[in-house]
């Protein structure tokens, strides 16, 4: 069985390289169960005389399984938990050898191995699942997307041509006096005017990128190609900005245009600035208004988008806050840590 003060002594140690684990109940559960379990595997392997460590065509246990899910739910990356069981294997070597009586120089390699097969056997499931997970959140964010689309069409795009052909057909079948009727046609062509203004500033939304652009230069080109005239949104940026991995900093871009879209729909007139703070530990992204601001219960069903953006920042490894009150404005926190820039 484990060593109780080794395998203490290397809690202490991951959890001083991640201390999420440490801050986090479920996940320092989940470590230690975990490091107990591969030290008792390897224990069950070594006095079966099983040789070899090849186990990446193994079986895929539900629960491996289950804690690659738990890790993709907390944003932890494979990558993470690969260092972690570096650090396991290299810290309780000489304990598990110790443990098992190796011996002749084929024992302790059969205890390497035994360790080694322990350890790594947890890695195939857990990298399906954190793969699956992250599969399903991009799968989910698109078709929200989709679906956000499909409304805008429908509530703002079509509502204005179907508003301005009114007006022209009323105009036609009534026949009304000369003002009258330009104050009619003037009032369709303002409307259908608008309607193709949303179809291009939803255009320039869905063709929006970083490219080889830091993202902050990329939002402030972007924000005053879709927000035309807008003298109350301002950018800034604070510390030394980086260049984020491409599919990182598309998906921050696309959270960050929907943020001042919604702020667009529902504060018009807001005074409003986009904030990259960029840390040693975090990139952190703030979007504040001081419009109207929403009670928050009010909008669990995701109507401004946050369910959206919420499923694009956990597929980048980052969270989303948001904070609104009745008559105390909206902010919209994106936080990327540092690790995964």
């Amino acid at each position: 069985m484990p060593n109780d003060r080794s395998l203490a002594h290397v809690l202490a140690e991951i959890g001083a390289q991640f201390p999420e684990f440490a801050e986090d109940p479920a996940l320092a559960e989940s470590l230690t169960a975990n490091i107990t379990s591969m030290i008792a595997d390897a224990h069950a392997r070594y006095a079966a005389g099983t040789d070899g460590s090849v186990v990446s065509n193994a079986y895929l246990d539900p629960e491996h399984l289950a804690t690659g899910a738990l890790h993709a739910e907390h944003a932890q990356h494979p990558a993470g938990a690969m260092l972690a069981a570096e650090m396991l294997f290299d810290a309780y070597v000489p304990v598990f050898v110790d443990e098992v009586g190796a011996v002749t120089t084929a024992e302790v390699i059969r205890a390497t191995r035994a360790l080694h097969a322990g350890i790594w056997s947890r890695f195939p499931a857990g990298a399906v699942a954190y793969t699956e997970a992250l599969r399903q959140r991009v799968t989910t964010a698109h078709l929200d997307s989709r679906t956000q689309i499909a409304r805008d069409l429908h509530d703002r795009v079509a509502h204005g041509i179907l508003a301005g052909l009114q007006r022209l057909d009323l105009v036609l079948l009534t026949d009304p006096p000369a003002a009258e009727r330009a104050e009619q046609l003037d009032a369709a062509s303002r409307l259908l005017r608008s309607a193709l203004g949303d179809v291009q500033d939803l255009a320039v939304s869905l063709h929006a990128r970083v490219g080889d652009a830091l993202l902050d230069d990329a939002l402030a080109r972007h924000a005053k190609d879709l927000f035309r005239d807008d003298e109350r949104l301002t950018v800034h940026s604070t510390g030394t900005p980086a260049r984020l991995p491409v599919w990182q900093a598309e998906e921050a871009l696309t959270i960050l245009l929907e943020a001042l879209t919604n702020r667009a729909k529902h504060a018009p007139g807001s005074t409003a600035t986009v904030d990259f703070a960029w840390g040693a530990r975090a990139l952190v992204l703030t979007v504040s208004d001081d419009g109207p601001g929403f009670a928050p219960e009010d909008h669990a069903d995701g109507r401004l988008g946050q369910q959206t953006m919420r499923e694009r920042a956990a597929v980048i490894g980052a969270s989303l806050d948001v904070v609104s009150a009745p008559g105390a404005g909206t902010t919209v926190l994106l936080t990327i840590p540092r690790g995964t820039l």
